[in-house]
């Protein structure tokens, strides 16, 4: 779209990618074994399921919530176009599954001290002060009760493997520990249930799509709604790209000066159908209010917690147009 490129000049330095794409770090513990692992899974004969499991493992089933929590709290917004869901199951959670299934069968505890001292150990390593790191959790709509749990599971890990003498830092003590527990594991993958489209915060209209020759994403706000800037930061920046591609549309329509935000230009006022948009979907004319597509709305506040959501939608709606 040429009025989004005038605002936001595209970014597609491969290079610049590719440097984003080696400093993705997964917890220290699940990155050692993500090369090592990752041809153990891939091979699997999938089998359909009716449940909302992605995965069953020794027959303790990974449902789809805990691999999007998982996946929230162990990859970064900005890297997640690089780590798919169903990357990060084969070669984090799995693998996590199964070292936590041994230290069950052997009974390995943790206390809350050490979980705190591995918390207070990692935040030394990053070089952050405990307010630093929690300010660092709230913009990644995470708690530091979220932390504690993931870290909860790596303690559990690290004890396993002092407990079995293993050095995780020694590729090949680690590999063949890990290739045994694997190769006698039941492990079987579901993608169908990973990456279906599941709505928490947007709801579907009973509208079918749009009548349009690529998806519309439409945002709108007004200058006096405190809570509208946000929601207009994070939709610019989840769309900007796929825009600037001419994967999709996107309009930002401020209600009360005509003016599109999404654009550099100063619009004379706001096309009568776009407004008829926001009266149907938005019956009581509440903003900030976010269209996709017609078939697919939010009201409210939009938060990051809503980010790997919309970008969800978008993906299905710009796969459908390109069938």
């Amino acid at each position: 779209m040429d009025k989004m490129k005038k605002k936001t000049p595209k970014n597609s330095d491969k290079h610049k990618r590719k440097e984003r794409q080696e400093k993705i770090v997964v917890f220290a513990i699940f990155v050692i074994f993500i090369a090592i692992v990752a041809y153990l899974f891939y091979f699997l004969n999938f089998q359909p399921s009716s449940k909302d499991a992605v995965a069953i493992v020794n027959g303790d089933k990974i449902t789809r919530d805990e691999l999007d929590w998982w996946y929230k709290i162990s990859i970064l917004p900005e890297d997640r176009d690089l780590v798919t869901r169903q990357d990060f199951l084969v070669v984090s959670l799995i693998p996590q599954e199964v070292l936590v299934q041994k230290a069950e069968e052997d009974n390995i505890k943790v206390t809350k001290n050490d979980i705190e001292e591995l918390i207070g150990l990692f935040i030394i390593q990053n070089g952050l002060t405990l307010n630093e790191f929690e300010s660092h959790l709230e913009s990644r709509g995470l708690t530091i009760d979220d932390i504690r749990t993931s870290f909860e599971t790596r303690a559990t890990i690290i004890k396993l493997l002092e407990k079995e003498n293993i050095d995780f830092l020694d590729n090949n003590a680690f590999k063949n520990y890990l290739n045994n527990l694997t190769n006698s594991s039941d492990i079987k993958i579901f993608p169908e249930n990973i990456n279906k489209l599941v709505l928490k915060s947007f709801e579907e209209t009973s509208d079918k799509i749009c009548n349009e020759d690529k998806p519309i994403v439409r945002l709108y706000t007004t200058t006096t709604c405190e809570i509208c800037e946000e929601t207009g930061e994070i939709l610019k920046k989840l769309v900007e790209d796929s825009a600037a591609n001419g994967k999709i549309e996107a309009y930002h329509w401020s209600l009360d000066t005509g003016d599109d935000l999404l654009t550099a230009k100063k619009e004379n006022g706001i096309p009568k159908a776009e407004v008829d948009i926001f009266k149907k979907y938005s019956s009581r004319s509440q903003v900030p209010a976010v269209i996709i597509g017609c078939k697919y709305k939010h009201i409210g506040k939009l938060s990051i917690e809503e980010e790997d959501e919309l970008k969800a939608i978008l993906k299905t709606l710009i796969n459908k147009n390109v069938v």
